[in-house]
């Protein structure tokens, strides 16, 4: 099936390419703090109480 070619040059991505590389890099950097910074801080919490045998 062949297309206008007016409606073809129309068509553009819902994002710019710049700004998807930025979400993406932000949602990395989010996962990568959690994984290495808020959940072991949270299990440094669990351990038994100071004194306590």
């Amino acid at each position: 099936m062949r297309r206008d070619p007016r409606e073809v040059a129309d068509h553009r991505q819902p994002l710019p390419l710049r700004a998807t590389g930025i979400v993406l890099a932000l949602w990395i950097i989010g996962l990568l703090l959690l994984a290495f910074v808020v959940v072991p801080a949270l299990f440094a919490t669990c351990g038994p109480a100071p004194g306590v045998q």
